[in-house]
């Protein structure tokens, strides 16, 4: 039921995290469930303790929660990632996998949830997925259109499946060429197979950390210069690589110190004012 996929999300949110998803999870629930509205503590699930938690990690693209029932002392699992990661460890649902593909042509986002069965817990089984509307800033669309009239080509790297992707590079007015990111890793294609799909690529889809850095690699190889914004600590590689390095908005301290720009106000368009003012400046110089 929804209340399921709810309480379940919720337990394997990170407590105080400040990332969008989990925010939206946690007020989807704190607003919808009855159970979370009359807690005298904030911190707590009535009826329920979390006695072990793994975080949300690029790569396993999942989070999750132990959670022991406090009158029976059943002891579950809740996990909540990818809704591809989700539906593998369930044992595959092909209801599922339909819903999420109709969801993502629409370009929306699916956020998996599961649980383990009484009495096991290796087995996992589906609660549901949330679904979830991730629009790109209004100014998105104008900033990339300026920054190619500037001669700097815009490409887009996100962890969203390839469906997902493209529907979203549709609608910020870019060419519908997203490349799947394990292409960049792929054994069967030469380096230089691997680069120029790279250099002709609009973006890449199902990126994990480490793909960040090989695509700034590559674009460097084709003699390019190459500038990157990142926010998190996993960026931070990417961030050093790139020829600029730029941490965005509400950055973490490592992404900060990896990058050679700090951007202090959010959205793309402070970047194409930097251009603005630089290219100026040089004008000036000569």
């Amino acid at each position: 039921t929804k209340s399921d996929i709810l309480l379940y999300s919720y337990l394997s949110a990170e407590p105080g995290a400040n990332d969008p998803i989990e925010s939206a999870v946690r007020f989807a629930a704190e607003t919808d469930l009855e159970i979370l509205q009359s807690r005298p503590n904030k911190h707590e699930v009535p009826g329920y303790k979390v006695t072990g938690f793994v975080p949300f990690n690029p790569n396993t693209k999942m989070s999750t929660a132990t959670v022991v029932v406090n009158e029976t002392s059943e002891v579950f699992r809740v996990a909540k990632g990818a809704p591809q990661v989700i539906i593998k460890l369930v044992g595959g649902n092909d209801d599922a996998v339909h819903a999420v593909n109709s969801l993502a042509a629409r370009g929306l986002r699916a956020l998996g949830v599961a649980r383990t069965i009484p009495g096991d817990l290796e087995r996992y089984e589906l609660v549901g997925m949330i679904t979830l509307l991730d629009p790109p800033r209004p100014d998105s669309a104008e900033t990339i259109k300026r920054c190619n009239e500037y001669g700097v080509e815009v490409k887009m790297i996100t962890g969203d499946q390839l469906i997902i992707a493209k529907e979203v590079a549709h609608r910020l007015g870019m060419s519908r060429v997203i490349l799947d990111a394990g292409h960049l890793v792929d054994p069967d294609k030469s380096e230089e197979e691997v680069t120029k799909n790279c250099e002709r690529a609009d973006g890449f889809a199902q990126v994990i950390p480490e793909h960040k850095y090989r695509v700034v690699e590559l674009l460097q190889k084709r003699g390019l210069l190459v500038g990157m914004t990142g926010d998190g600590v996993n960026d931070a590689p990417a961030l050093k690589k790139a020829n600029v390095g730029i941490a965005v908005h509400g950055c973490t301290d490592a992404a900060r110190s990896a990058a050679d720009i700090v951007l202090l106000a959010p959205g793309l368009s402070t970047i194409v004012d930097g251009i603005t003012t630089s290219r100026a400046i040089f004008q000036r110089m000569r």
